[in-house]
């Protein structure tokens, strides 16, 4: 599990180079309407993935767990269902997917919440 922040970070670049492509088609098109699916792509799909990367890179022990595993796979299932959850919620085509990607999205920072507590040793002075 050594890669581990590797794959938070690389995954959390894709996200970003997917965010501005769609950004850019967006401005092209002059059609914002899926502005906020964009915007979630960026923020949970970019920033929050890359921010796990570099705690876990930080602070090595922690990535050195099941649980640091379990993170990964669920933050990566949420982010990648929360762009198309909110596009369909958008389009008006339904909602489950946007809750459905919700919940997946705040368990995986409650997972970051228990491994940054349980690790605090690692990064106190």
């Amino acid at each position: 599990m050594k890669a581990l922040p590797f794959w938070f970070i690389a995954v959390g670049v894709l996200f970003a180079l997917f965010g501005m492509a769609w950004g850019i088609q967006m401005a092209i098109s002059q059609d914002h309407t899926l502005a906020p699916a964009h915007a979630h792509n960026n923020l949970i799909g970019f920033v929050t993935m890359v921010i796990y990367g570099v705690y876990y890179k930080l602070v090595p022990a922690a990535a050195q767990t099941r649980l640091a595993l379990a993170h990964f796979w669920l933050a990566l299932v949420g982010a990648l269902s929360m762009g198309a959850g909110i596009a369909l919620a958008t389009t008006g085509q339904g909602e489950w997917l946007a809750q459905i990607a919700s919940i997946l999205t705040i368990l995986a920072m409650a997972v970051f919440v228990f491994t940054v507590f349980r690790n605090r040793a690692a990064l106190t002075v």
